[in-house]
């Protein structure tokens, strides 16, 4: 058993003096048993086997048979029920005649929202040999009353664990927080951003192009501002554009959200358009992860220090910076749940390759007796309209049973409407997902227009064989079906008297996703093939490759077709790369060389990248190419992670061409309490509020760090789910006490919760100090300060582990209850000895602490109610 030691040295805040000071090394144990289900635990130890005992001194040791007594008060408490989280609760704390330690208080609301079921155990049947359980009383042992259950709280930890059998539990599925728990957060404001410039110089002409994307939001109670948009300049063109400006307001009653601007509707079953208008729609995050059932990845391959930009139906979502050789581009944010990305890689020379990234819904599969619905309301707001139109659209699914998954929706709006009915199959051999759509659309002067598209998806994984075929669709309509964004555009074409055949109509599609394991890598396959009735060629877009070791080496191989339909040019690329870590170290750099053969250009590349710091917050690549062409080019890039942002730079040059790029990308949250710069954000955050604690570091994020001002942020968190949140002390000063180490929080999606941690500040010393007849202080001895409050206690070799608020003062130290057993001290920490530095530990040579018969240590403040730490 340890005693109360400092939680600054439990969690390890002193990397190169670590004390634990134990009773079990230097006492024997005669007995020890729990005294009560929620009360500490009652050990005794044999007072001779203390150092002093054989000189007839006698240190009282009575504090140490209960280790962990509980005094009176309201405890803000992280609730665990059989080990699970289950949410934070403020529980009181009574004394009880006859008890060291006060009894919880456990009301019967409480053990509702806990998930125990007390109709249950008061419909048990009373056994004939034994008495019947006593009625609930709420200041009672938790056993008394629910037979087999017990409660174990830890005030310094503030952690409540109860274990209750599974039979008076309701049933709740894994995963599920209770509405109840769900934390809204405060009122704040933030922005992500992503700013960079590109720059080059080829063929005699400068190309530059700037680009600031904007990810805001204000939080206000229950609503939710946000808005999305980036400004871009370029030579050619510049100006700021708003994907996405609207309000959010959680409704969880229904478990849906509400929405207000500019907005998407729902991709699943129907393509996904902008509105400016409002939508209610379900929201599944709010379930279990036991209940629920798509963001792609965009790969490619740059040549060069490129630009790659994504599209999504005209509006551009993001642009990056990238260096030679392949990319995965993972954490897109994109608007609405489908709607292809066009790619677009701008290389270093000028040359730009584009292709198409499908993105739609998986097959439509829901649980038996779940339901997901959409509404939207509004006036279309896709880019090029002169005349929007105004529509509406509703959608909503059914689990009917395991095996079958109904669905319907329709859109109506001006002069257009359209009804779809289908439904999704659970099968031995995949998921499998039918359904019809109906069109009809009046076009101004030319008639009506009106048609079927039919829409085939299936997806599976194949565990036995390592096969994941993520998403395979194939859709065929009729010469007169219309989408909604298509009919709107054709009517605007009808309107202003134009040719309607400049709005391409989709005759058939076929996209596939698949990825296999194989050995020690995988292959992988995403393309897209697409058919037009009013166009002769159509579209075919691929990107194939394999991955995997062999002795120590990584290599790839990929192979990527597209075809741009304004130009009917075809871009083909085939690129081999390997790649050798250079040392077992973690910051070893790894040589890479890649081969690349294409219809533009072709040709090698070498590059050597690793990182640097002791936390790797410095990342490098240096690369030379030969390329058919263009020649001989060498180029560098460098990322650097800072607690404020990222830092990006990259230069190249060849005799054809020389370019150069910047970057940074980063948040800002603005709060009550300040401002905070952070590295990262997501859409749901987190502010710890721990002062004092410069230095500690959130989840072992070495980019997520407390401040000066006491603040940091927790970049991403998961809404409706528990998040653990934990403060690393191993770079807190050793003059900073964390009261607590970490904390649990279940957001609701897009707030900003505030966690508070309880620190206690002060100079830390180790004080060896002697009495007057030469002995150490006695083991176990408590240390007092000038008013009386306890300051620490005397552990091995008589060394007191203290935290002093003052420079110079009179420790008292007292083992007895006699006047005569304790003795005082004077210290002065300007003289001190030893080690010293925010994270050292101080080393204090007290005078002799002389005996003093006059002394009357106070006894130390009794705890304010509400204070978990006392």
């Amino acid at each position: 058993m340890s005693l109360n030691t400092p939680a600054s040295v439990r969690s390890g805040s002193l990397p190169r003096h670590r004390f634990k000071f134990t009773v079990h090394s230097l006492l024997l144990v005669s007995g020890a048993h729990a005294v009560g289900a929620h009360s500490a635990e009652h050990v005794e130890f044999n007072p001779a086997f203390f150092a002093d005992g054989a000189a007839g001194l006698q240190v009282n040791i009575a504090k140490f048979s209960q280790g962990n007594v509980v005094l009176p008060g309201s405890y803000r408490t992280d609730v665990h029920l059989n080990g699970q989280w289950i949410g934070r609760e403020t529980l009181t704390f009574a004394a009880v005649e006859g008890q060291k330690a006060a009894q919880l208080c456990l009301e019967r609301d409480a053990l509702l929202r806990f998930g125990i079921d007390l109709d249950t155990v008061e419909q048990q049947p009373v056994e004939a040999d034994k008495p019947p359980t006593p009625p609930f009383a709420h200041c009672a042992d938790i056993a008394t009353y629910l037979p087999g259950a017990s409660s174990q709280f830890d005030s310094g930890e503030t952690h409540l664990d109860l274990q209750v059998p599974q039979v008076y539990l309701a049933r709740k599925a894994r995963g599920y927080v209770d509405p109840q728990h769900w934390d809204g957060g405060i009122n704040a404001a933030f922005v992500r951003y992503n700013a960079n410039t590109f720059s080059t110089q080829a063929h005699g002409r400068s190309l530059s192009s700037n680009y600031l994307g904007l990810n805001t939001g204000l939080n206000l109670g229950d609503w939710h501002w946000r808005h999305n948009g980036n400004y871009s300049q370029s030579d050619t063109t510049s100006g700021y554009q708003s994907s996405a400006t609207y309000v959010q307001r959680e409704l969880s009653t229904l478990q849906s959200q509400l929405m207000v601007g500019e907005i998407y509707t729902p991709g699943e079953l129907f393509d996904s358009v902008r509105l400016q208008g409002a939508s209610l729609s379900s929201d599944d995050r709010m379930l279990p992860d036991s209940l629920t059932g798509f963001a792609p990845v965009v790969r490619g391959v740059a040549e060069t220090n490129a630009r790659v930009s994504m599209r999504q139906r005209g509006v551009l979502l993001d642009e990056v910076s990238v260096a030679p050789g392949p990319f995965a581009l993972n954490d897109l944010f994109p608007t609405g749940y489908g709607g292809d990305l066009n790619v677009t890689i701008t290389e270093a020379d000028g040359r730009q390759r584009e292709f198409i990234v499908p993105f739609a819904a998986n097959a439509n599969l829901l649980r038996p007796g779940y339901h997901r619905y959409s509404l939207s309301v509004g006036q279309l707001d896709e880019i090029g309209l002169r005349h929007p139109p105004t529509l509406m659209q509703a959608t909503y699914q059914h689990g009917l049973s395991n095996l079958l998954t109904g669905y319907t929706g329709a859109v109506m709006g001006d002069d257009y409407q359209s009804q779809l009915l289908g439904a999704a199959f659970n099968t031995p051999l995949g998921a499998l997902s039918f359904d019809l759509t109906h069109s009809y659309a009046h076009l101004p002067g030319h008639g009506s227009r009106e048609g079927q598209s039919v829409q085939l998806r299936y997806s599976k994984n194949f565990a036995d064989t390592g096969t994941h075929f993520a998403l395979g669709a194939y859709r065929y309509s009729t010469e007169g079906f219309l989408s909604v964004g298509d009919a709107a555009r054709v009517c605007d074409l009808a309107i202003d008297g134009l040719g309607l055949d400049r709005v391409w109509h989709l005759r058939d599609r076929m996209d596939i996703s698949l990825n296999q394991s194989l050995g020690n890598g995988s292959v992988y396959l995403t393309g897209s093939s697409q058919n037009y009735w009013n166009r002769t060629n159509g579209n075919l877009t691929f990107t194939a490759g394999h991955s995997g070791t062999w002795k120590g080496f990584h290599y790839t191989l990929s192979a990527q077709r597209s075809r741009d339909l304004l130009s009917e040019r075809v871009d083909k690329q085939v690129d081999f790369t390997l790649s050798l870590p250079l040392g077992n170290g973690a910051r070893s750099p790894t040589l890479t060389t890649t081969a690349y053969r294409g219809d533009q250009s072709s040709g090698e590349r070498v590059s050597l990248g690793g990182s640097l710091g002791e936390r790797s917050e410095l990342s490098y690549s240096v690369n030379a190419s030969q390329a058919q062409g263009s020649g001989n080019a060498t180029s560098a890039d460098m990322k650097y992670q800072t607690n404020h942002g990222l830092l990006s730079a990259g230069y190249g040059q060849s005799n054809a061409y020389r370019s150069t790029s910047l970057g940074m990308t980063g948040g800002i949250v603005a709060h009550t309490g300040g401002v905070i710069f952070a590295p990262e954000l997501g859409d749901t955050i987190g502010i710890v509020q721990a002062p004092d604690a410069q230095g500690a570091r959130i989840n072992g994020n070495h980019s997520a760090q407390v401040g000066k001002s006491g603040f940091a942020v927790v970049p991403h968190l998961t809404p409706y789910r528990q998040n653990v949140v934990e403060l690393d002390a191993k770079d807190l000063s050793v003059d900073v006490e964390l009261k607590t180490a970490a904390q649990h929080v279940a957001p609701r999606a897009g707030s900003v919760v505030k966690l508070q941690f309880e620190t206690v500040s002060g100079q830390a010393f180790l004080i060896t100090a002697l009495r007057e007849d030469g002995s150490p202080l006695p083991f176990g001895s408590d240390v007092f300060d000038e008013d009386g409050a306890s300051v620490g206690i005397v552990g091995q070799g008589g060394k007191a582990f203290v935290r002093l608020s003052r420079t110079l003062g009179k420790l008292t130290v007292k083992w007895g209850s006699n006047t005569d057993a304790a003795c005082r001290l004077h210290y002065d920490s300007g003289a001190r000895s030893g080690a010293d530095g925010p994270n050292r530990l101080r080393h204090l040579h007290a005078d002799i602490c002389q005996a003093d018969v006059a002394i009357a240590v106070q006894q130390v403040p009794t705890r304010e109610k509400g204070d978990a730490n006392g």
